[in-house]
């Protein structure tokens, strides 16, 4: 087992002494004795076997070496700071992860937000992101959150996007000779791409029994595109595709769009630990403007 030959305080007086430019400023700023502070740098500097600091006139100045060696014991002393603010925020009953599940059809400009202004307040909880064609309300576990576009007929949550479906083939498909008007017979006449399990188990949007199924939305975009079918794919996310044309967007007699809507839920809101309240609210500040 590695046993190290510096400790971490050797390591914090090391970083005051070049912070505070000199042996004698770091000694005022530590309320330690000036020769505490030499015997520690110089401790150090022997067990590594390498100058980290020179002295010149008043000042200590760092070397090559101890330039690199400083911007490393700053991420060790940062990495050792949160370690032991993540034991405080344990024993506060902050808990160390949330699950967060997430349709594949969620818009994400607005999480992305509310995980940035939740990172730098999050005390060493990290999210975990699980991305989900369907996301199964009854297989979260109190303290989880869901953004989904199935809600339970039990259940309340707080609406989030609409979701804008549309049909799609490739230019060279024989469907985009004649993209308007298009009947049933005519698209059953031709392969559908669609996601599996269904996006929407309480719609039924009628996927005929030869549609090929895909379980990511980007695997349904590729073959469309490679010329294979066609597909409801969401309008946000091929949206540079239609801008490009390397997708053309059909118009069926019976609608050319499908809209869906997404909710963020949770099992039990009473049971939500601090940090998922904290995240939670920073969604519903995002999605309440």
């Amino acid at each position: 087992m590695f046993r190290p030959k510096s400790t971490i305080e050797q390591w914090r007086i090391f970083q005051a002494v070049v912070e505070f430019g000199g042996y004698t400023q770091a000694a005022e700023a530590l309320c330690k004795s000036q020769s505490s502070l030499n015997h520690a740098v110089a401790k150090l500097q022997q067990s590594l076997g390498v100058a980290l600091l020179e002295v010149r006139g008043r000042k200590a100045v760092l070397t090559p070496a101890g330039q690199l060696f400083l911007q490393r014991s700053r991420q060790l002393l940062t990495q050792m700071e949160e370690l032991e603010g993540l034991a405080q925020n344990l024993e506060r009953q902050w808990e160390p992860q949330i699950n967060l599940y997430l349709s594949a059809l969620q818009p994400r400009e607005r999480l992305y937000r509310a995980m940035t202004r939740f990172a730098p307040r999050s005390r060493g909880c990290r999210i975990n992101l699980f991305e989900r064609i369907h996301c199964h309300f009854n297989a979260m576990q109190p303290g989880d959150l869901m953004m989904t576009e199935h809600l339970p007929g039990d259940q309340s949550g707080l609406p989030l996007d609409e979701v804008l479906l549309i049909p799609v083939c490739a230019p060279t498909h024989p469907l985009a000779e004649r993209a308007d008007n298009l009947s049933v017979n005519d698209l059953a006449n031709h392969t559908e791409l669609a996601l599996h399990p269904p996006i929407h188990r309480a719609v039924d949007w009628g996927h005929s029994d030869t549609a090929w199924t895909v379980t990511h939305y980007t695997e349904a975009l590729t073959l469309i595109g490679q010329g294979l079918g066609y597909g409801w794919l969401p309008r946000h996310l091929i949206q540079p595709e239609l801008e490009l044309g390397s997708l053309h967007q059909l118009h069926p007699v019976e609608g050319s769009e499908r809209r869906l809507y997404t909710y963020l839920l949770t099992p039990d809101p009473s049971k939500l630990g601090p940090a998922a309240e904290l995240l939670l609210r920073l969604l519903r500040s995002e999605y309440q403007h």
